[in-house]
Order: structure tokens, then C-alpha cells, then sequence
């Protein structure tokens, strides 16, 4: 309940405020983020900040303004969230409740394998016997092949050994002044980026992050996105593809190559990690 109490401020008596107008609650993560709209009355001047409050659990978050992400909640639980405002004088009433929100697993990372190419050069690296009990996989890397020549080249990815024209790929690359975008609906692989070779700017490698959605999903085909970039003597481009495997089986080993006759140089380094969570 409001604690009725009053405070004069250059000369002005300042009530409490009255409380804000509730919004919608959305679950994220092991929490709850709630948006109000601030009462517009004027009553006690300016909130100085505000308070969301769980139903259940009582578990608070403080913010001075909307949204406000309301943490440490107990995945499954239904929870509303109530907020009260908060000024020199005291605390408002709490607001009504917001609608319900079942906060979900947190995302996190967990590395599963490291590769990184040695002085010898490496025609393609492979992750294989890939555990089970994660949501998505990501993979995350650094790369250059021995190709000669200044042109960029593909880095394919195989699934589970397959090497039948059972992918797609689309991708869109940008310097900011120019825009190329290529496709192919049947590929012995997925394309997931592109490349300096041994002869572009030196000692250059291209930097990419691959999501691998649903790797474990059987009703599904695999969907594999991935957001990369390089210099390519001076001109410095991102790329995003898109691909996609046309199986339902669950992936269990992954084999990312340049070509079927160049190598990776030494120092090109792929790391696996395997996401918790949505």
C-alpha cells in the first residue's frame, strides 16, 4: 500500500506517485521482460525510477524506464509482473498485473572441439561423433586456402558424409558500393562462406560464425546460416549465406573443405560449440 508520506521540495509538497499503466509481459530466458507507460497525471512529480515484481516469487528488477527485464525466474513457471513507481517521497501502489509469460532456458555456449591447421596445410577438417544434447550448434572460424590467384573461393559444409547434390545455398555479399547475390538449388554441399586465397592481400583471413538450427529435429530438413567477412586487396566485403540440407536425419559429423584439391593454410582454425536453450 502506499505509505501516504509527503516531501516539500524547493517549497512544493511531493506526494507519491501514482503507479504506471501495466503493458505486456514477454518471456525471454530464465526471465520476464514487462513494459509499463508512466502515469501522465503529474501527481508527485517526476518518478525518479520504477519497480517490477513477480507474481509468484515477489523476485524484483529496478529500471527507470520501460521495459524492464525481471530475472532469476524458474524455467515453466507462469509468472505476471506488477510494477509500482518510485520518486523522493516513496513508492506507488503496484499496477495491476500483466497477461502470463513461462520464462524458457536461458541460451548458453558450451565449446565441444577445437581444430587449427598446422604449418603442412589441411585439405578439409572434420567434427564427428557430435554429442546429442544440445539445441543448435554454431561454429566459429578463421580461414585461407592455397588457391593462387586474387579471387575469393567457396568453404563448402557436408553433413553427416553425405556427398550427393542434397543442398541449397543462397548468399548475399556487400562492400557498401556494390551488391552480388548468387544461388544454387542443388550442391554437393552447402556454400557457408568465402575466402582470401593464398595470393589476395596478404596474410588475410576471413572471419565467419555458422548457426546450425535444429541439428537434433527428425521432422525437419537442417537449416545452416552463417555471417561472415574479408578484405580482398583493399576492398573489404560481408557476406551472409543461407543453406540448406535436405535430410531429416539428425547430424552427427560435420566436414567443412575448400575444394576437393586445395588445402586450408596453416594457422585457419574452426571451433564447435554447441547451444542450450531456444
Amino acid at each position: 500500500m502506499a505509505s501516504g508520506r509527503i516531501t516539500k521540495v524547493k517549497g512544493k509538497v511531493l506526494d507519491i506517485p501514482n503507479p504506471p499503466t501495466i503493458g505486456t509481459a514477454t518471456a525471454g530466458g530464465e526471465s520476464v521482460s514487462i513494459a509499463f507507460t508512466a502515469d501522465s497525471s503529474g501527481k508527485g512529480g517526476p518518478t525518479r525510477s520504477y519497480i517490477a515484481k513477480s507474481n509468484p516469487g515477489n523476485i524484483t528488477a529496478t529500471g527507470s524506464t520501460s521495459p524492464i527485464n525481471v530475472t532469476g525466474l524458474t524455467v515453466g513457471t507462469s509468472y505476471t509482473v506488477s510494477v509500482a513507481g518510485v520518486n523522493e517521497t516513496g513508492t506507488s501502489e503496484y499496477s495491476s498485473a500483466s497477461n502470463s509469460a513461462i520464462p524458457i532456458v536461458g541460451s548458453s555456449y558450451e565449446s565441444i572441439a577445437t581444430i587449427t591447421v598446422g604449418s603442412g596445410g589441411q585439405t578439409g577438417v572434420t567434427f564427428s561423433s557430435i554429442p546429442s544434447t544440445f539445441t543448435h550448434l554454431q561454429i566459429r572460424c578463421f580461414t585461407r586456402d592455397d588457391r593462387p590467384g586474387t579471387n575469393i573461393n567457396n568453404l563448402h559444409l557436408e553433413i553427416n558424409g553425405d556427398t550427393t547434390t542434397n543442398y541449397g545455398s543462397h548468399s548475399i555479399r556487400a562492400t557498401g558500393s556494390s551488391l552480388l547475390a548468387t544461388g544454387d538449388a542443388s550442391q554437393p554441399a552447402i556454400d557457408v562462406t568465402l575466402e582470401p586465397g593464398a595470393t589476395a592481400t596478404a596474410n588475410v583471413f576471413a572471419g565467419t560464425i555458422y548457426d546450425i538450427l535444429d541439428y537434433t529435429n527428425t521432422n525437419k530438413y537442417k537449416t545452416v546460416r552463417s555471417l561472415g567477412g574479408y578484405d580482398l586487396n583493399g576492398a573489404g566485403w560481408v557476406v551472409f549465406q543461407s543453406g540448406l540440407w535436405r535430410s531429416t536425419n539428425a547430424i552427427n559429423s560435420i566436414k567443412l573443405y575448400c575444394s576437393s584439391t586445395r588445402a586450408f593454410v596453416q594457422y585457419s582454425h574452426f571451433a564447435l560449440y554447441g547451444i542450450k536453450g531456444a
